[in-house]
């Protein structure tokens, strides 16, 4: 079950026991993942920078104390600009605007777009049963859910350059539109338009 970070918060109150909660999650393949959840989710929903979603069991909502809860993997959903190369076709842009490649005469060079900020399960927890495709269908129907109060089309992710994420991204219909520095390493950014 898909529980916002805010729904959590609020019920708990205090800092201290969000922090204990949220460090139960861990992911050992990037530490960047867990280092965002532990110490920046809660900052960010509060400034409406992105909202953390928690994937729980919802028998566990139910039957368990919040610190007790059993975290299994958790998106973190933003608003972003993607700004296109310029070399560009008129027809790429026109597609990912829906309308026109052009906007007063001009090319359109940037797209507002919904930001997979983070994806990822716990791997402290043995048998996780979550999947990475779980996990997108989760964020897309955050996407839904703002696309029917506001619109938009276009979908964003953005991980770094390995091949094993990259072939994830792919397989789920997102294709490679560009390369950005991201302090230490180079992070691809991959886009879907949703209809």
């Amino acid at each position: 079950m898909l529980v916002p970070l805010e729904t959590i918060v609020e019920a708990v109150k205090e800092d201290e026991n969000i922090k204990q909660f949220l460090s139960s999650f861990n992911c050992y393949m990037d530490k960047e993942i867990a280092k965002f959840l532990h110490e920046k989710a809660v900052i960010f929903d509060r400034l409406s920078k992105a909202r953390t979603y928690l994937v729980l069991d919802k028998e566990e909502l139910y039957t368990k104390k919040i610190y007790e809860l059993t975290i299994y993997g958790y998106i973190s959903m933003a608003l972003k600009t993607l700004s296109v190369p310029d070399e560009w076709s008129n027809r790429r842009r026109k597609r990912l605007d829906g309308l026109s490649g052009k906007l007063h005469n001009e090319k359109i060079k940037d797209f507002p777009c919904y930001l997979i900020g983070q994806l990822a399960k716990n791997s402290d927890v043995k048998e996780n049963i979550i999947t990475g495709a779980e996990l997108l269908d989760h964020a897309f129907s955050v996407v839904n859910t703002a696309r029917t109060a506001v619109g938009g089309r276009v979908v964003m992710v953005e991980c770094h350059k390995e091949e094993k994420l990259l072939n994830f991204y792919k397989a789920n219909g997102f294709e490679i539109v560009s390369e950005v520095d991201d302090e230490d390493r180079k992070m691809v950014q991959l886009i879907t338009l949703v209809d």
